[in-house]
């Protein structure tokens, strides 16, 4: 949008602002965009927790599930979603 916006004015002489309006952008948010231009898109990306598994400890889950396929994950003593993600993941 950025790059569209800059051509077109460019080439033609008509004012980035008259774009903005043109395309019914909001300013604020054009500006916001041409501020971020070329910067790492950062949002809704992972973010390390630390109630997340490390992966010896999802190794650990399926060497245990390997060895003893029939034992549940209340014997490993976690929690039942984060066993079964571990396994999951793995086959």
């Amino acid at each position: 949008m950025i790059d569209f916006v800059h051509y077109w004015a460019e080439k033609s002489g008509i004012a980035v602002t008259r774009f903005i309006q043109w395309l019914g952008i909001a300013s604020s948010k054009y500006y916001s965009w041409q501020n971020r231009y070329g910067k790492v898109n950062e949002h809704n990306g992972l973010i390390p927790r630390d109630f997340w598994l490390e992966e010896w400890e999802k190794q650990a889950i399926i060497n245990f599930h390997t060895q003893y396929p029939l034992e549940g994950c209340r014997r490993l003593d976690v929690s039942p979603k984060t066993g079964l993600l571990g396994c999951r993941k793995n086959g």
